[in-house]
C-alpha cells in the first residue's frame, strides 16, 4: 500500500498532551476486536495464554528498552480476582525506601464491559507468583486492566521503563475502552 494511500486510511487522533500522531491498528482476538498504537510493534505471543503481543519501542534519539504490552486469557473462571491480582502485582514494586508502593486503581470500563485499571510505579521485579523476581529494575511502571467479559477475565499489561509506559497510557485505555465483540459475518 503507498503512503498516500495509507495515510488517508488512518485518521489522525489527538491524545492528551501530545502532538497528533498516526491512528491506530486494529486487533482482533478471541471473539473481540479492539485497536492499539501504530507504533506498537507485533510479535508472536510467547505462550497459549498470550493472545496479543506487542513491543512498544522506546522513543526519543536516546533509546533504551521498550515495554511490552500483552493480553492474557487463563479460560472462564480462571486468573483469580481483582483483589487477588492487584495484591500480587502491588508485591512485584517497592518504593525508593524498600517500603510497599500503593496502586491507583480506576473504573474505567463500559456498562457491558467492565474494567479496572490499575496503575503501579517504582522498582520492578516481574515474577508468576508473590513478591519481587530476581532482577529488579529501578524506575518501572505497570498498567494492568482486568476485563469482566462473558467468556473469561481478559488482563491486558503494560510494563517497562516509567516514563515510556506513562507516554503510552492513553493508547493503553483506549484498548481497553474500544474492545468489542466482533460483528458476526453474515453469509
Amino acid at each position: 500500500m503507498s503512503i498516500a494511500l495509507r495515510s488517508l486510511l488512518i485518521a489522525p487522533v489527538l491524545l492528551a498532551g501530545s502532538a497528533l500522531v498516526a491512528a491506530d491498528q486494529s486487533v482482533t482476538f478471541l471473539s473481540y476486536q479492539s485497536s492499539v498504537p501504530d507504533a506498537w510493534v507485533s510479535e508472536t505471543p510467547k505462550s497459549e495464554m498470550r493472545q496479543l503481543q506487542f513491543k512498544v519501542p522506546a522513543s526519543g534519539a536516546e533509546g533504551g528498552d521498550g515495554a511490552e504490552f500483552v493480553v492474557y486469557f487463563f479460560g472462564p473462571g480462571q486468573g483469580g480476582t481483582l483483589e487477588a491480582n492487584i495484591e500480587r502485582w502491588q508485591s512485584q514494586f517497592q518504593g525508593p525506601d524498600g517500603a510497599p508502593v500503593e496502586p491507583t486503581v480506576t473504573q474505567i470500563g463500559t456498562e457491558t464491559i467492565p474494567a479496572t485499571l490499575v496503575e503501579l510505579r517504582g522498582s520492578y521485579g516481574r515474577s508468576v507468583g508473590m513478591g519481587p523476581g530476581d532482577d529488579v529494575l529501578a524506575d518501572r511502571m505497570l498498567l494492568a486492566g482486568v476485563i469482566e467479559t462473558q467468556e473469561g477475565n481478559l488482563y491486558p499489561q503494560m510494563h517497562g521503563p516509567a516514563e515510556l509506559v506513562a507516554a503510552q497510557r492513553e493508547g493503553f485505555i483506549a484498548f481497553v475502552k474500544g474492545i468489542q465483540p466482533v460483528a458476526p459475518t453474515t453469509p
